[in-house]
């Protein structure tokens, strides 16, 4: 008896197994434009011998990332170079005699001070740096230092220098960063360490691909002629390429044109002020000013003044009856993804009251109380154009003064400022603007910005424009106003954090979008709020490591990580929300063969969602707890078949909690199920047909997801 069988199955099942740190879905510094995608990664390490240098070691050991966008192909110079001139807290030092070698690489972590580099004879100030590079052949490498001693820094020619490595093979394609490996060191023979290889054809040579990283570590110690010294051995040839970056280090990077760069015209200033300089309305809102000879740190009881470390200008002062019109570096859309509803923010030198005496930089900001919530600010009237000629006022902006802003993040466990900017270009909850801060200390304060610097927002709502590009500043009726800058509103990125309180939901705040971090007309995470007990804190991150969870079933789509943590108390945060997912760039499904999983602190628990085709979105409704979701595409397992007596056995993984049918046909046309079956796990399974017909025998496993 001779049997003809046909299985029909698409492909095996997938168990997500651990990648590394962080992918390029996670990076949140980006520069360039196009379709292809590129990253850098530099870490500051210290060295383990410190031969023929003078240089000090890193003020700490720091793994950082960027990301580079671009068409066609490019160059490792050319994503250095935009990375440079993007992050005005990067700088480098070149040799140019033998194409572009960097010597030293500096990031100003803290935002204090100048970023300049000195080896104690030739200095080169900021001006010596032309887009965060500076070629200087008089300056010695291996003795230079930076001018601020908060930077991290590291510089080497003949010392310790800096390395730089690329994808073994040099191919591009990761999607996640490059892993070193467990070796602790690189491979002599092949150049390599892990995925890493050493590239020893420099930065000119190094070609990118969509998907290419490229990585700079400090070497273990410096040059050494004498190869039979050990340490040369050793260390010299045992170079560590970089580790993962941090996935959890999102750090603001300054675009100028978020920011108003030309004066169109003044009117009424006071020349015998001395802020009657309206250029320093231009720009980013002010993150240390001088205060006699100490630098401070602008924070919401320490407003700017004076000057900047590097002298220049800090606010204007607009006198009653003046006013003073910009142009901004780009267009200011109404953006529905824009958090709170909010456009534009303007910035000025408003000030809480705190406890008497003075405050500065030492300051225990978690014991300082402020006294009540009253704000020392000036009335200000802000009007919006298109073309600088047809003008909408808002007529009752609340507050009507501009609200105090702060620079830098602060850290309460260790009670000190960080080096971390907060972003200018991300609004405060408006629930802040009327709460009462009277006995918060400085630090509970800062808490509900989520992130955000501050100042007051407005909304292009009521004024009928999709878009402006033009900003009039005037003071209140019979008094003056103050101006620091005038930011842009940006949509959020998964990887951030928004505020979220129940009087919001009262006025019909209700959504919280975050956007992808590379594409911010893309929305990955959307949570509609249903109800809330308190103001919480909303966090996200994609989720690239499934290491410390248990493995995925299915191929996963898009994998994100939801917390709600409360802000202003030790309470449990309550809330019922509908959780939009991004399914994934690579979804180009109906949604049919996706399962939605959540993290219930032991397993996977497949929920039930909706799928929207047009965003590419499931929607998953009357969500309690937040933690990991995600999003995975189910695939068809695969069927072995073996012959037995008097039949065939069938042997293939199942899909957990997924309803499958086995079935056989004589002839394509009539099928009869053989088992019904829901598997509870995905261990491989064996099911039989003991009485296969004589003939030809077609059989399908039918799943029902």
């Amino acid at each position: 008896m001779k049997k003809l069988y046909s299985a029909l199955a698409l492909a095996s099942l997938f168990l997500v197994s651990k990648s590394s740190a962080i992918s390029l879905d996670d990076i949140q510094l980006w520069t360039g434009s196009g379709t292809n995608r590129a990253a850098l990664v530099i870490e500051w390490n210290t060295p383990q011998i410190f031969n023929n240098t003078t240089v000090p070691a890193p003020v700490a050991n720091k793994t950082m990332v960027w990301g580079y966008r671009f068409n066609g192909t490019g160059t490792g110079t050319e994503m250095l170079n935009a990375v440079l001139t993007a992050d005005p807290k990067l700088y480098v030092i070149e040799n140019n005699s033998f194409g572009t070698f960097v010597e030293g690489i500096g990031y100003n972590l803290n935002g204090q001070g100048i970023a300049g580099v000195t080896d104690g004879s030739v200095t080169d100030a900021p001006s010596a740096f032309v887009n965060g590079v500076v070629d200087d052949p008089n300056l010695d490498g291996d003795a230079a230092y930076p001018l601020n001693s908060g930077d991290l820094f590291w510089s080497g020619y003949f010392g310790p220098s800096w390395q730089v490595w690329t994808e073994e093979n040099d191919e591009g394609g990761f999607e996640n960063s490059p892993n070193r490996g467990s070796s602790p060191y690189w491979n002599t023979n092949t150049y390599a360490q892990g995925q890493w290889a050493y590239a020893n054809y420099g930065l000119d040579d190094l070609s990118l691909t969509n998907g290419s990283w490229i990585g700079f570590s400090v070497s273990a110690a410096g040059y050494d002629s004498d190869t039979n010294d050990a340490a040369y051995n050793v260390y010299n040839n045992d170079e560590q390429a970089p580790p993962s970056p941090e996935g959890t280090y999102v750090a603001y990077v300054c675009h100028t044109n978020d920011f108003a760069t030309e004066i169109i015209s003044t009117n009424t200033l006071d020349p015998s002020s001395p802020y009657n300089n309206p250029l320093a309305m231009l720009g980013p809102p002010t993150l240390s000013f001088l205060d006699g000879s100490p630098t401070d740190l602008v924070s919401i009881v320490n407003a700017p003044y004076n000057v900047t470390p590097a002298h220049s200008d800090v606010i204007t002062e607009i006198k009653p009856g003046g006013e003073i019109t910009v142009q901004l570096g780009r267009k200011v859309y109404h953006d529905p993804n824009n958090p709170y509803g909010a456009d534009l923010i303007v910035y000025g030198n408003s000030f809480f009251d705190s406890p008497s005496g003075a405050v500065n930089n030492g300051t225990d900001m978690s014991t300082l109380l402020l006294r009540s919530s009253g704000i020392y600010g000036h009335p200000t009237v802000v009007s919006v154009s298109q073309d600088g000629i047809n003008w909408y006022t808002n007529a009752t902006p609340t507050p009507s003064y501009l609200f105090p802003d702060e620079a830098y993040r602060w850290d309460d466990t260790n009670s000190s400022w960080t080096g971390e900017q907060l972003n200018p270009n991300k609004p405060l909850n408006p629930f802040i603007y009327t709460n009462n801060f009277a006995g918060d200390s400085i630090a509970e304060a800062v808490d509900q910005f989520a992130g955000a610097s501050g100042g007051t927002e407005y909304s292009l709502a009521g004024s009928g424009l999709s878009w402006i590009q033009y900003v009039r500043i005037q003071p209140g009726v019979g008094t003056y106003t103050v101006i620091d800058a005038i930011a842009a509103v940006d949509p959020v990125s998964v990887g951030d954090a928004l505020s979220i309180t129940p009087d919001n939901l009262a006025s019909g705040i209700t959504n919280l979008a975050f956007q992808n971090p590379g594409n911010s007309c893309q929305n990955q995470i959307s949570i509609n709020f249903d109800s809330l007990n308190e103001l919480a804190r909303i966090s996200t991150v994609s989720l690239s490591d499934f290491s410390s969870f248990a493995p995925v079933t299915g191929n996963v789509s898009s994998a994100y990580q939801i917390q709600a943590l409360p802000i202003t108390s030790t309470n449990a945060v309550v809330a019922t929300a509908a959780v939009g997912l991004y399914a994934g760039a690579n979804y180009s499904g109906s949604g049919n063969d996706l399962r939605v999983y959540q993290w219930d602190c032991t397993n996977w628990v497949s929920e039930p969602f909706a799928f929207n085709p047009t965003n590419n979105e499931v929607l998953v409704s009357g969500v309690t707890n937040f933690s990991a979701f995600v999003v995975s595409q189910i695939v068809p397992p695969v069927m072995a078949i073996q012959s037995i007596t008097n039949g065939f056995a069938f042997q293939f993984t199942p899909v957990p909690n997924c309803a499958e049918t086995l079935e056989r046909s004589p002839d394509l046309v009539t099928w009869t199920p053989i088992y019904t079956f829901t598997a509870t796990n995905a261990q491989p399974m064996t099911l039989q047909d003991t009485n296969a017909p004589a003939g030809q025998a077609f059989y399908r496993l039918l799943l029902n997801p």
